[in-house]
């Protein structure tokens, strides 16, 4: 670890103080520590769209909304690349909490969940992304060799 040092106006001391506080970091440090590193992901994001990353994309679909879960399957089996796995589950009669997890390109994470989000019958939505470097790496186990997909954070 290096040191440095960081002059704040006392409202962001503040912040951070609170923020250190609600979160049960162990300090300033910590909670600084993990604040740049969202804000230093973002600028990432932001300034490099076929930054390869990991998501979580959550949405709320009304049931009983005509078409829609064709629509969200289409959207879906167009994007295949992109979603590894998906969970669906009942939160009451009229609507379900949507889970998928991504993999891909920034924009084209940023498109899918734009594109789903926009639908009729989706009520909120929440999409959570991570700068990852996903490999494709040729080996041998089994009777055939293969590729494997590796993601590093």
């Amino acid at each position: 670890m290096q040191r440095i040092t960081v002059t704040l106006d006392p409202g962001l001391v503040a912040e951070v103080d609170r923020i250190a506080t609600l979160r049960g970091y162990a300090g300033r440090s910590e909670a600084m520590r993990d604040l740049l590193r969202r804000g230093l992901a973002e600028a990432r994001r932001q300034l490099d769209p076929d930054l390869s990353c990991v998501a979580t994309f959550g949405f709320v679909a009304e049931a009983g909304v005509r078409d829609l879960g064709q629509r969200l399957a289409e959207i879906q089996q167009r994007r295949h690349d992109l979603v590894i796995a998906q969970v669906q589950a009942p939160l009451d009669h009229d609507a379900s909490l949507h889970t998928l997890m991504l993999r891909g390109r920034a924009r084209d994470i940023l498109a899918f969940a734009d594109e789903v989000a926009t639908q009729r019958g989706i009520r909120h939505d929440s999409l959570s992304l991570i700068p990852a470097r996903i490999e494709l790496d040729d080996h041998g186990h089994g009777p055939v060799p293969h590729p494997h997909e590796h993601i590093r954070t």
